[in-house]
């Protein structure tokens, strides 16, 4: 059974400034509080900062710190302000170089009383960054299809060959599958097998591509939340892992444009794909299919916001040819959402938006609730692959 805690590496896990009394009895020190000169006697060691408020934390800060662990003379102490940050980056460092899983690592530290959702993404995302990372390159294509300005994703593990696509889109599902074909790995290989359909919502603007994919492939499944009450092979539940490969992204609730929204958040925190929730400088409309500005504040604040900041934020949409931001970005800069604007001034900036009816909700919604079908008896299950 793998450990996570300092100790168990030799490591002792200590906050505070004055350490002269520990100092003598330890070989090694790293400080990881940009704030604090340790009081250590002769033991000297490198600074390398993490902040205490994860969310200014990016993944590849843990790779020089890592490098400092491995590096450590035993026993060795380990510095920040209160002991917290040292315990999370510990027991991180700990799965990754012991074998160890994240949910393992993650419930030590909420054993622990060390985590915080800010914490937890960075942790998991720093785990899987040094371990499935490593050995299993994603090969990411961003698709778009001008009609609706609707983007969508093609995410694959380039060592198993296995592939999803998020929010792919009727008229264009046929280049899609030309483009998985195509694609040509660094390793001389090409093409790639489509495993799954994956749509963050039941769209008002397109219908769905899953119902074209289904009828091309027949062992593509598709995918969408339970909540949207639509119909699928897999209805999916916050938490979920869908994988492709050794790579997965795992659904994350975002209410509030619909009452079936998610997100995706790729495994090492690197990326989210959206949907309507949160789009570039904006976010989706919130005055139908169950729509709630309060629920969608409350989505993009506390499950998107508290994702490392340097996280690439991937819509569903842009009408002006952006491809993409980042959640430090969104924070910063979105005129509805960024922080210091309040719940109550979100809500209010919804209701005053005063949108047209969407042009293509009666035809797409129905049809959308039937994964791209046009009735019932057209539904066509996945076959066993």
């Amino acid at each position: 059974m793998v450990a996570y805690d300092s100790p168990s590496y030799g490591l002792t896990s200590i906050g505070g400034a004055d350490m002269e009394g520990l100092a003598a009895a330890h070989k090694s020190l790293l400080v990881l509080a940009p704030d604090v000169e340790p009081k250590a006697g002769a033991l000297t060691g490198p600074k390398l900062p993490i902040d205490s408020d994860f969310k200014k934390n990016t993944v590849a800060m843990a790779a020089p710190i890592f490098a400092a662990l491995d590096a450590m003379a035993t026993p060795g102490l380990v510095v920040c302000k209160s002991g917290r940050r040292a315990r999370v980056v510990i027991a991180a460092w700990a799965c990754v170089r012991q074998g160890g899983d994240a949910d393992a690592a993650c419930a030590y530290l909420r054993s622990t009383n060390d985590l915080d959702a800010e914490k937890e993404h960075w942790v998991r995302g720093v785990i899987a960054a040094h371990t499935v990372g490593a050995t299993n390159p994603l090969v990411f294509r961003q698709l778009f299809e001008c009609e609706s300005n609707t983007y969508t994703y093609l995410l694959a593990d380039g060592a198993t060959r296995d592939a999803v696509l998020i929010d792919p889109v009727d008229l264009t599902a046929e280049r899609d599958l030309k483009v998985i074909d195509g694609i040509v790995t660094a390793d001389g290989k090409q093409g790639f097998k489509l495993r799954a359909g994956l749509n963050t919502h039941c769209h008002a603007d397109h219908i769905t591509g899953t119902a074209e994919l289904k009828k091309r492939l027949p062992t593509v499944r598709s995918m969408i939340s339970e909540s949207a009450g639509a119909k699928a092979d897999v209805l999916l539940k916050p938490g979920d892992k869908v994988h492709f490969g050794k790579r997965w992204v795992e659904v994350v609730a975002t209410p509030g444009h619909t009452d079936g929204c998610i997100s995706f958040v790729l495994d090492d925190r690197s990326m989210v794909f959206t949907g309507d929730a949160l789009l570039i400088g904006a976010c989706g409309r919130t005055d139908f299919q169950q729509g709630s500005a309060a629920k969608l504040f409350e989505s993009v604040r506390s499950r998107l916001f508290t994702l490392p900041p340097d996280c690439v934020v991937y819509p569903a949409h842009d009408y002006n040819g952006r491809p993409c931001s980042t959640v430090l970005g969104e924070r910063m800069t979105n005129p509805r959402l960024r922080d210091g604007i309040t719940e109550a001034e979100f809500v209010k900036i919804m209701a005053e938006l005063n949108l047209p009816y969407p042009k293509k909700l009666d035809a797409s919604l129905p049809a959308n609730i039937l994964c791209g079908f046009p009735d019932e008896t057209a539904w066509m299950p996945a076959k066993a692959d």
